[in-house]
């Protein structure tokens, strides 16, 4: 008689890889909102950033609000050139990610911050740093 330990052993390791698959963690879910977030911004697309923010942030940051952040920045900064690579973890609870935006003239680092659920809950453009 064939021990059975090692099909049981792979297909517990396949349950909990598909699993991990199937649930994006809170982080994961952060970085693709904040791609989702600028991509929209990109495009000029408010209503669809909008619609990845919380009730709370979406009354705090309505459009022409949003609109105005954006294109500001890009009149200040240059054209937007590239978006680097997300920078997310666990900051006070929630989950935050940072994103370098290269813009012609300097770097501005978008400031993502989301809820449990995966939605945008903070947003900010943090400019460049002068020197003195």
């Amino acid at each position: 008689m064939t021990p059975h330990w090692p099909r049981i052993a792979a297909f517990v390791f396949a349950l909990g890889w598909h699993a991990a698959q199937a649930a994006p963690s809170p982080i994961a879910r952060c970085e693709q909102a904040s791609h989702d977030l600028l991509d929209a911004l990109g495009r000029g697309d408010y209503a669809a950033a909008l619609a990845l923010f919380t009730p709370a942030l979406a009354a705090e940051l309505p459009a022409s609000r949003l609109q105005t952040l954006w294109t500001g920045t890009a009149d200040r900064q240059g054209a937007l050139r590239t978006a680097g690579r997300p920078h997310g973890g666990r900051i006070e609870g929630h989950s935050e990610v940072f994103v370098p935006l290269m813009f012609e003239k300097s770097t501005v680092t978008a400031d993502v911050v989301c809820d449990s659920d995966g939605r945008i809950s903070a947003f900010r453009l943090t400019p460049p740093r002068t020197t003195p």
